[in-house]
């Protein structure tokens, strides 16, 4: 009997814990996706559909230049099969969680496009104009495709509609900015770089690059002579940042304050109104041709 009763034990340990391996090594039924924030988050879900599971890495509302990842988040990302990123300097802090993983495969989507300059820095502001954002869905259905290619034609077809959706709001930016009163805005920081080069625009920046600058008493003095004598009806804001010296300037010339979005990641009432980056890249064409046509 106690023979018996051991024989028992031993068996229903075995199958214990053959049972958890099996739950522990059981693969997830879609490929799990992470993207270092909020454009590519938005353009790969697009893509992916429901046959992946995608996460931004960037929590809602939270400026991503500076940002950095906790070690939960990384641990999370370990599970993952695929991660997105930029590159050009945007989310420097995706080697830190590369060289921490495993798991995942890392892959740079901004790869084709001819970036622009800024002193010694590059801008990596691509996903602001539509005709660089094509690139952009081109490499993650390239990544997803790779990632799953059982899944092909059907990336592929959500690409192909993604791609129609940037190529109609390309013409759109093309059509509207391209017979404006004037060629000048006025922003905060050189975020908007690619718009100017991409639609023959002349983009005139407070701080350069670094939305952290201080603006110098000497550049505002500029800018506010340049609206002056330009008659320059409208300035931007960024809905992440409160700039002051926007606010001053304003003051000081008349000009009213607009928002023009970089769409780094969404403010809460943006997701609470149901926006997305088509939906925010079309925003940003409606206040800059009302501003080029004061």
């Amino acid at each position: 009997m106690k023979k018996f009763i051991s024989i028992f034990l031993i068996v229903l340990i075995v199958f214990s814990l053959t049972s958890c391996n099996t739950k522990i090594s059981k693969k997830p039924s879609k490929l799990a996706v992470y993207a270092t924030f909020y454009p590519l988050y938005d353009l790969t879900k697009k893509i992916a559909g429901d046959k992946a599971t995608v996460q931004n890495i960037i929590p809602p509302g939270v400026e991503p230049h500076d940002w950095e990842p906790t070690t939960k988040q990384i641990a999370d990302i370990e599970g993952a099969s695929l991660v997105v990123y930029l590159g050009l300097g945007m989310d420097s802090w995706i080697s830190k969680v590369e060289s921490s993983v495993s798991g995942p495969k890392f892959v740079e989507v901004s790869n084709g496009i001819d970036a622009i300059k800024v002193g010694n820095a590059v801008n990596p502001h691509v996903w602001l104009s539509p005709k660089e954002a094509q690139i952009l869905a081109k490499n993650i259905k390239d990544a997803l495709v790779s990632a799953d290619n059982k899944n092909a034609k059907y990336y592929e077809d959500n690409y192909n509609t993604l791609l129609n959706t940037l190529k109609q709001l390309d013409s759109e930016y093309t059509e509207k900015l391209k017979n404006t009163k004037t060629k000048t805005f006025i922003v905060y920081h050189s975020a908007f770089d690619y718009i100017a080069r991409d639609y023959g625009l002349n983009q005139v920046s407070i701080v350069g690059m670094s939305e952290e600058a201080e603006a110098s008493p000497a550049k505002v003095a500029e800018v506010i002579q340049l609206i002056k004598k330009e008659n320059i009806k409208y300035i931007f804001t960024e809905p992440l940042t409160s700039p002051k010296p926007i606010q001053s300037i304003a003051s000081e010339t008349g000009a009213k304050v607009l928002p023009l979005n970089t769409i780094e990641g969404l403010t809460k009432d943006e997701m609470k109104k149901g926006y997305d980056y088509i939906k925010l890249m079309q925003q940003n064409l409606d206040n800059l041709q009302k501003a080029l046509n004061y």
